[in-house]
């Protein structure tokens, strides 16, 4: 039973197997007690069955188990990282580990095994679990009054990762990321200080300061990443628009939040891609409302 999963070298292999299975009760039984095996994994080998067993399991179901995803990357120090992933993007306890090249094979950093299994790859979750597809990300530096703002962003990311109900919108995209990108005039350090300006309208006369002209929102082209589609958005605030009160930040964020799925709804048409933007919108405005 188990031994076909296992030789399974492609997803659609694995995903017929599965449903061929006359006994799906006992596979999934025996898949979840190959989870417990090697969920503590400690060598290449390990860790490849139990990406495998996640791949099975995203296919039979998870039942009362929170799914999880083995993902395996290459981070840009150059140094390889495994670990399971909720949908939430919350690392389980206990399951990331760093590795380290040894001849033709990867071992754990850990030393419990260096032996040699003759596998030269990290294999990693092809088939991942459907995530939230509106990312928050933003900028390192920023002017200081922004700082409610930024706590505010990372609870709003918290919200969406934890109630969008991706699993409604389609397979034909992935997700879409919102770079907050802030001036930083008050920076400690003088010579990375710097704001941003919509127009060369906008720079006061004989400005000194250094400063950058980019529009308020900036668009990118749909484009595959590591086999997901995704558009990316830069939202450039102000010096005067980071010195508004919470709220009125709030506000804008929602309503730059909403023009961007407009913007997105336009690009998955032309592409005819089958992706329920719609719905998208619906689960969005229900959690700003709440934030």
């Amino acid at each position: 039973m188990l031994e076909d999963v296992y030789l399974a070298d492609t997803i659609e292999q694995l995903t017929a197997r599965i449903q061929q299975e006359s006994s799906p009760d006992s596979l999934l039984q025996a898949l979840f007690a190959e989870y417990d095996r090697y969920v503590d994994y400690a060598n290449i080998q390990e860790w490849n069955r139990l990406v495998r067993v996640c791949e099975a399991l995203h296919i039979a179901g998870w039942k009362e188990r929170e799914p999880v995803e083995a993902i395996a990357e290459k981070w840009i120090n150059g140094s390889y990282y495994t670990n399971l992933r909720t949908r939430a993007f919350l690392t389980i306890e206990g399951t990331a580990k760093g590795w380290s090249k040894q001849g033709n094979t990867f071992v754990i950093d850990d030393d419990r095994d260096r032996a040699d299994y003759g596998i030269s790859e990290l294999a990693t979750q092809r088939n991942p679990l459907p995530k939230n597809p509106v990312r928050l990300v933003r900028s390192g530096n920023y002017q200081q009054s922004v700082q409610p703002f930024v706590e505010c962003l990372r609870e709003l990311r918290e919200r969406f990762d934890r109630d969008m109900q991706q699993e409604r919108y389609g397979g034909g995209f992935d997700y879409f990321a919102v770079l907050c990108w802030f001036s930083h005039h008050d920076d400690p350090s003088p010579t990375v200080r710097y704001e941003y300006f919509h127009s060369e309208e906008d720079v006061p006369p004989h400005f000194a300061e250094a400063y950058y002209i980019r529009p308020k929102l900036q668009a990118s082209k749909l484009a595959k990443r590591s086999g997901q589609l995704k558009m990316e958005f830069t939202r450039h605030y102000t010096r005067q628009e980071g010195e508004l009160p919470l709220e009125a930040l709030k506000e804008l964020l929602k309503r730059d939040l909403l023009e961007i799925v407009a913007i997105l709804e336009e690009k998955l048409k032309k592409k005819k891609l089958p992706y329920r933007t719609d719905l998208l919108r619906q689960d969005l405005k229900i959690i700003l409302a709440q934030w």
